[in-house]
């Protein structure tokens, strides 16, 4: 009997060509360089991002509510803080960047407005997050968080590495209003499709996901419909062009 490990080496026999997180770090070695100050926002632990910067840049600093950043062995510096009041002053960083954080952002209004505030004029933000119009986010909106602790579990992750997710900033319209308005007058959305992770305890869904990631990675006028978007935002490189932007 053919399984979903079977079908999962068949039809994608190169996973690394279609894991959004690989297209996200390969956009983030355009942006890094020895002159940068970095911000990880939302850091966490480190195990889940992947990244090399450290040595790579000026300084790459992380910042998260959960204490275990302080030992995040990718930051040159791991500082307990929130989102919505990073701990720096303004202007601190070239280069800002959100690995799956923005789907639990409950205040986009407030996080943008602090991401505009650490960045220096011309900084970059970067983010890769789940699109809200993806069959996934929109389960997740409509199942508890219990049940998303206990998913996850079954995939192999802890608990306190599952958060709630508000989906606030989670698609191109909101994520264009809401940094055209702080003032990044640079916004460009890549809309990215993955294998369906998600619908492996079966092999009918696995084929169903499988079709259908087919159908919207192959076609531009269902871009919309794909699982991720990987984001950059450059903030403009006076605050007289970012008013003009945001009126």
């Amino acid at each position: 009997m053919l399984t979903v490990s079977w079908w999962r080496k068949r039809l994608y026999p190169r996973p690394e060509a279609h894991d959004p997180l690989t297209k996200f770090l390969a956009q983030m070695e355009q942006e890094i360089g020895p002159d940068k100050t970095v911000l990880d926002i939302g850091a966490g632990a480190g195990e889940l991002n992947g990244y090399s910067y450290r040595g790579r840049v000026k300084r790459v600093i992380g910042v998260d509510l959960d204490p275990r950043v302080t030992e995040n062995p990718l930051l040159d510096n791991g500082v307990v803080g929130s989102a919505y009041e990073l701990p720096f002053a303004d202007a601190s960083f070239d280069l800002a960047f959100c690995i799956y954080v923005l789907e639990h952002i409950d205040d986009a209004q407030r996080f943008v407005k602090e991401v505009g505030r650490v960045l220096k004029p011309g900084g970059v933000f970067l983010c890769l997050t789940p699109n809200k119009f993806h069959y996934v986010p929109m389960i997740a909106s409509l199942t508890p968080h219990s049940f998303h602790e206990w998913y996850n579990r079954w995939r192999g992750r802890a608990d306190e590495d599952t958060f709630p997710t508000c989906y606030r900033l989670n698609s191109r319209g909101d994520m264009r209003r809401h940094f055209t308005s702080a003032g990044f007058d640079q916004c460009d959305m890549e809309m990215v499709e993955a294998p369906p992770n998600y619908l492996m305890f079966s092999v009918p869904t696995f084929l169903a996901g499988a079709a259908y990631e087919r159908v919207v990675g192959g076609s531009r006028l269902l871009q919309d419909l794909r699982v991720n978007i990987i984001g950059r935002f450059q903030k403009a490189q006076s605050d007289v062009g970012a008013v003009r932007k945001a009126a």
